[in-house]
């Protein structure tokens, strides 16, 4: 893989990375709840939500750390 072309893929997975991370955050804190109650009512379904999100994190952070040294080898 050429460098420039990996360098792409960092950046588009960095990019899609941060918005996953705050999605994360906001629905773990409560603070994404459309309702005024907080999530009491479907917390199963937020905890599915979450670890579904911290696994394609985990992934994303996995191929950035794959790609990075795909590129520092050279």
């Amino acid at each position: 893989m050429t460098r420039p072309v990996a360098l792409v893929l960092i950046a588009i997975t960095v990019l899609l990375l941060l918005p996953l991370v705050g999605m994360t955050a906001m629905m773990g804190t409560g603070m994404g709840s459309m309702m005024g109650g907080g999530m009491a009512c479907c917390s199963g379904m937020s905890g599915w939500g979450i670890a579904w999100m911290l696994l394609v994190a985990a992934l994303l952070v996995a191929l950035i750390v794959m790609l990075v040294r795909s590129v520092t080898r050279v």
